[in-house]
């Protein structure tokens, strides 16, 4: 039977829009070509992707009371979601997006402070936690569980969950302090989903496939650790195991939440009881199918084929 997926973290309101050449000057006023509406934040992003591939999953996050609020609410009231709603108002990011492929956001961190490890705790109580396949998602969006991270992934294990982690890039940098925190978050984790440019902060190595045996190192025997890289595919290691899958070539214009989408055809697999080469393959199909499509779509999505060898 396939194994329960909870999906633990930030959701909030995403406005995206492109493509824009260079920034406008102040006062003045600029149409863009395009537009999308749209639920986002780490978390989110992988649970929807996660309900379009019929996965038997769950959202535990909270949101604010405004209509930004309802809006995220009403999306994620299936069975196995558990959202909190705060008297607040509902974090915002405005994702921009320029014609040389790059990307700003401004944010608004509204709820999101809300959401600590009692907030989490909570939602939890009746969730099936036992022999589920949980993530922890954005954990440097989310001031409120910082503190109280390491404490969270030992509740979740003493449940009987397998871990996995994303927990994106850190506000102020990969300082000494960082590094530490996110290696004692990595010590508790299964999985360990990172880019590479995250990867590169926290080992200091900027060659992918050495920055993975470094963290390899450090990591508790058996790890899976996932590096993603874009248009170079993504790498694996586990232990002295490595792996690598290519990325599919399709034409984007708005990359915002690839990795989320990684993450959820990662998780899909891994449920489904893959092995590493398979779970970094369905990823980066998942993830192209998603990004390919401009606005996002919420239609149901065809699950990754099988291992021909299966």
């Amino acid at each position: 039977m396939e194994r329960a997926i909870c999906v633990i973290g930030n959701a909030n309101l995403d406005v995206v829009m492109g493509p824009l050449d260079g920034w406008p000057e102040p006062g003045t006023e600029v149409f863009l070509p395009k537009s999308d509406f749209r639920i986002g934040g780490s978390a989110a992003n992988t649970a929807l992707v996660l309900r379009r591939l019929s996965a038997r999953a769950g959202l535990v996050s909270g949101c604010g009371t405004d209509p930004a609020g309802d809006m995220i609410a009403a999306r994620f009231r299936s069975g196995l979601d558990r959202m909190t709603r705060f008297e607040t108002a509902t974090g915002v990011s405005v994702g921009v997006l320029f014609s040389d492929a790059e990307r700003s956001f401004l944010s608004t961190p509204g709820h999101l402070a809300e959401l600590t490890r009692a907030t989490f705790r909570a939602g939890l109580d009746d969730w099936p936690l036992d022999g589920a396949l949980v993530m922890v998602s954005g954990a440097f969006a989310l001031p409120g569980l910082l503190a109280d991270h390491e404490a969270l992934l030992d509740d979740l294990r003493a449940a009987g969950a397998e871990l996995a982690i994303d927990p994106g890039w850190p506000d102020a940098g990969w300082s000494a302090a960082t590094r530490k925190r996110v290696l004692g978050w990595i010590a508790r984790a299964d999985h360990v989903l990172l880019n590479d440019k995250e990867l590169a902060g926290l080992t200091g190595c900027d060659d992918t496939q050495e920055g993975l045996a470094r963290l390899a190192e450090q990591a508790a025997p058996g790890t899976c650790l996932v590096a993603k890289a874009g248009a170079a595919g993504c790498y694996g290691r586990q232990g002295q195991l490595a792996a690598h899958a290519d990325a599919d070539r399709i034409a984007v214009f708005d990359t915002v939440g690839a990795g989320d989408a990684f993450n959820a055809g990662y998780l899909f697999a891994v449920a489904r009881g893959e092995p590493l080469a398979a779970a970094l393959s369905s990823g980066n199909r998942v993830a192209a199918r998603v990004v390919a499509q401009f606005p996002r779509s919420p239609e149901p999505l065809t699950a990754p084929p099988l291992p021909a060898d299966r």
